[in-house]
């Protein structure tokens, strides 16, 4: 007992800033798990109420009724571009979904891709995609076909 008496008289300090680091990176670790959380929480909700700002803007505006349109005429009534802006708008959002899903930054929705397939099933959507798909990344473009092809 004498012997460890005197290790820690020795010791002490050492023992103590060991004690404190170790106290500090385990506070920094639970703190940044933390951080992470609510950010996630945060940019999920931003790009929900992104989602609802956009489609809000194409209910009242009878100019976009043919994008949900399931049997919308492409041949007697070519796309607009309202219409195709507007799902530019929305191609873009999904893109952001799908960059911060990827990295990381939101989960996966249960629906995503059967929101896809349901949206881009329809005429004016899907002529749209087909047409401008060459600005988005390769892997996202794969990404979407692989989910509407998956339909």
């Amino acid at each position: 007992m004498p012997g460890f008496i005197s290790w820690m008289g020795n010791h002490a300090f050492d023992l103590l800033s060991a004690v404190g680091i170790i106290s500090s990176l385990a506070f920094t670790a639970a703190s940044y798990r933390e951080n992470t959380k609510s950010r996630r929480l945060s940019n999920l909700v931003r790009l929900t109420e992104q989602h609802r700002d956009i489609w809000d803007e194409s209910q009242g505006n009878p100019k976009l009724a043919r994008v949900r349109d399931p049997l919308a005429d492409l041949y007697t009534k070519p796309v607009t571009p309202e219409e195709s802006q507007f799902v530019m708008l929305l191609l873009f959002h999904l893109h952001c979904w799908y960059r911060a899903i990827q990295g990381g930054e939101v989960k996966v929705l249960e629906g995503l891709e059967m929101d896809i397939q349901n949206f881009l099933g329809r005429p004016v959507p899907r002529f749209v995609w087909e047409q401008r798909k060459g600005y988005f990344d390769p892997d996202f473009r794969v990404f979407v076909d692989q989910v509407i092809s998956a339909a």
